[in-house]
C-alpha cells in the first residue's frame, strides 16, 4: 500500500474509529434503557379529600335513628310570584359610556375555555357532584338537584339581551346568577349555560370603569345608591373571580385583580367597608358589606389573585367583624352605625361563615355563633304569611339573605347540628319552589323589592351548598360550659376536612 494512502487511513482512523466506538456504546445503552416521554399535563389539579371513617358513619346512622322526626314545617302556600320585566331599565350614563369601550379583546369568551376544578372547588366537576351529594345531602341530592336544574333554566330564559339580569341592581343581579351557574361546575364552555356565562361576564366587563362594577340608575326599595354601589362590585368581583378561577381566560383575571384592588384601597381602617368606601373616624363598621367582600376576596385568591396585601386585607376584615360579636349572647350586630340594633341571626351567620372560610372557625366568637345558630329552625310559611312564625321573626325581614349565610356556616361546622338543619331547610325549599322554578320571597319580608332573580339565585346557591364549597376545615366545637357545670357532649362530629 502506498504509504500516502495509509497516512490518509491513519489519520481517518482518528476521529472516526471514536465516532464509532461512542455510537456503539449508545446503541448498546438503548437497548435497555427505556426513554419514555413526559406525562401530558391536563390542566386538572387532583384535590385529596378527607371522608369520614366507616365506623363514625355506622355510629352516626345509630344515633341519628334515635332522633325524633321533625315536625312537617312546610304548609301548602305557594309564595307570592314578583313580575320581571322583559326588557332592562335604561343604563345610566357609566353604562352608555362603557358601551362604546372596544371590547374586541373579549372574543376569546366566544371560544371554549379550559375548565380547571381546584382548590374549594372540586366539587363542582359532574363526579365531584355526585361524591359530595352522596355524602353531605343526607338523602336529599336527587331532590335538590332536580330543583337546581330547574332554577338555572328559569335563570336563563329570564337573563336580558344586554347579558344582565335585573330588573333592579342589574350588577349584583347578574352576578348572584352568574354564582348560582358557576357553583354547579357550568362555565363559558358548558354547553346549555355556556352564552348565558359569556354573555354574564360580557356585560360584569362592560360596567367595570377604574376596577368598579358600578351600574348605577335609580335605587328601589329601602337601599340608597352609595349602600348598593358597594354591594354590587362586591358581588360583581365575587362571580368574576369564581369565573377566572374555573375559566383560566387571561382577560377574568385583569378584571378580577383591578376589582379586587378597589376592594383592598376601599377598606376602612377599622377593618371593614362603609357605604361608597367612606374613611375616617365617622366611616361604619358594617358585618353586612364585610360577609360579601371576603367571600370575593377569598374566591380571588383561590383562583390565583397576586395583589399585594389580599391576605392582609382579610385579615383585617375579620377583625372588623368580631369587633361586632356581642360576647353575652354569641351573636353578631349589624354595624357600629345602628348602635340601637342588638346583635341578631343573620349578621351571626354572616360572621360565623367570614371566620370559617378565613381559617378562624376555632376562634371563640366562632364557636359561639355556632352555638347561637344552634336554636334556630327552618321554617316559610304559615296559615296566615301576615304573621311570619317566630323562626321568620328571629331572622328579621330579610330571611332568604339570612338564611343563605346561615346554611353554609352549619354545613361548614358538620356534624349532627348540620345534619338537623339539612332535613329541615332542603326539604323547605324544595317544596316552596314555584312550578316554573322560581321562587318568590318568604312571607312578611323585604326581600319582595329585589325581584325574583334575587329569590331564585339565594335558594339555588343553598341548594348547591353541599358542593359549591368542599368543607375543608375541622368542625367548630361550640363554646364549652364554664368548668363547674361542664358535661360530657353527645354530640357527634364528622370531620369534613
Amino acid at each position: 500500500m502506498d504509504w500516502r494512502v495509509r497516512r490518509i487511513i491513519d489519520n481517518l482512523w482518528g476521529p472516526t474509529g471514536t465516532f464509532i466506538i461512542h455510537a456503539l456504546v449508545i446503541a448498546a445503552l438503548m437497548s435497555w434503557v427505556t426513554i419514555s416521554k413526559p406525562p401530558k399535563d391536563t390542566g386538572v389539579e387532583a384535590i385529596m379529600v378527607q371522608t369520614t371513617p366507616p365506623e363514625q358513619l355506622e355510629e352516626l346512622k345509630r344515633d341519628l335513628q334515635k332522633l325524633e322526626d321533625l315536625p312537617q314545617v312546610v304548609e301548602a302556600v305557594a309564595p307570592p310570584t314578583v313580575s320581571i320585566d322583559q326588557e332592562p331599565p335604561a343604563v345610566d350614563a357609566v353604562g352608555a359610556a362603557n358601551d362604546s369601550v372596544d371590547l374586541s379583546d373579549l372574543n376569546m369568551l366566544e371560544s371554549a375555555s379550559p375548565v380547571v376544578f381546584k382548590g374549594l372547588w372540586v366539587g363542582r366537576s359532574t363526579g365531584g357532584r355526585g361524591d359530595a351529594l352522596g355524602k353531605y345531602s343526607g338523602g336529599m341530592g336527587e331532590r335538590t338537584e332536580l330543583a337546581v336544574q330547574k332554577a338555572l333554566r328559569w335563570l336563563k330564559d329570564h337573563q336580558y339581551p344586554d347579558g344582565s339580569w335585573g330588573p333592579h341592581y342589574r350588577v349584583s343581579m347578574t352576578g348572584l346568577a352568574l354564582l348560582s351557574m358557576l357553583a354547579h361546575g357550568e362555565t363559558t364552555a358548558s354547553k346549555e349555560y355556556g352564552d348565558s356565562i359569556r354573555r354574564g361576564l360580557r356585560y360584569l366587563l362592560k360596567t367595570q370603569k377604574d376596577g368598579m362594577f358600578r351600574a348605577g340608575g335609580p335605587a328601589y326599595g329601602t337601599m340608597h345608591p352609595t349602600q348598593i354601589a358597594v354591594y354590587e362590585h362586591a358581588i360583581g368581583t365575587y362571580a368574576i373571580s369564581e369565573a377566572y378561577g374555573l375559566t383560566s381566560i387571561p382577560y377574568l383575571r385583569i378584571a378580577m385583580e383591578d376589582a379586587v384592588q378597589v376592594i383592598i384601597d376601599g377598606q376602612h381602617e377599622g377593618g371593614s367597608w362603609d357605604y361608597d368606601y367612606k374613611k375616617g373616624p365617622e366611616a361604619n363598621l358594617d358585618v353586612s358589606l364585610a360577609g360579601w367582600h371576603i367571600q370575593a376576596l377569598e374566591a380571588a385568591i383561590n383562583a390565583g389573585a397576586e395583589n399585594k396585601g389580599i391576605k392582609s386585607t382579610i385579615e383585617t376584615g375579620i377583625r372588623g367583624i368580631t369587633v361586632l360579636a356581642d360576647n353575652a349572647s354569641g351573636m353578631f350586630r349589624y354595624s357600629t352605625r345602628l348602635k340601637t340594633e342588638g346583635p341578631n341571626l343573620p349578621m351571626t351567620g354572616v360572621g360565623v361563615l367570614c371566620m370559617q372560610l378565613t381559617g378562624h372557625a376555632g376562634d371563640s366568637e366562632a364557636r359561639a355563633g355556632i352555638k347561637a345558630l344552634g336554636n334556630l329552625n327552618f321554617r316559610w310559611s304559615k296559615t296566615d304569611p301576615s304573621l311570619p312564625n317566630q323562626d321568620l321573626r328571629q331572622v328579621n325581614t330579610w330571611p332568604l339573605y339570612a338564611w343563605y349565610y346561615i346554611t353554609q356556616a352549619r354545613f361548614q361546622q358538620g356534624g349532627k347540628d348540620w345534619i338537623l338543619w339539612n332535613k329541615q331547610f332542603a326539604p323547605t325549599l324544595c317544596s316552596m319552589q314555584n312550578p316554573d322554578g322560581s321562587w318568590g320571597p318568604a312571607p312578611a319580608s323585604q326581600e319582595a323589592a329585589f325581584g325574583p332573580v334575587y329569590c331564585t339565585a339565594l335558594s339555588t346557591l343553598m341548594l348547591e351548598v353541599y358542593y359549591r364549597i368542599l368543607p375543608t376545615y375541622a368542625p367548630i366545637e361550640v363554646e364549652k360550659p364554664k368548668a363547674d357545670d361542664q358535661e360530657k357532649s353527645d354530640d357527634i362530629v364528622i370531620k369534613f376536612g
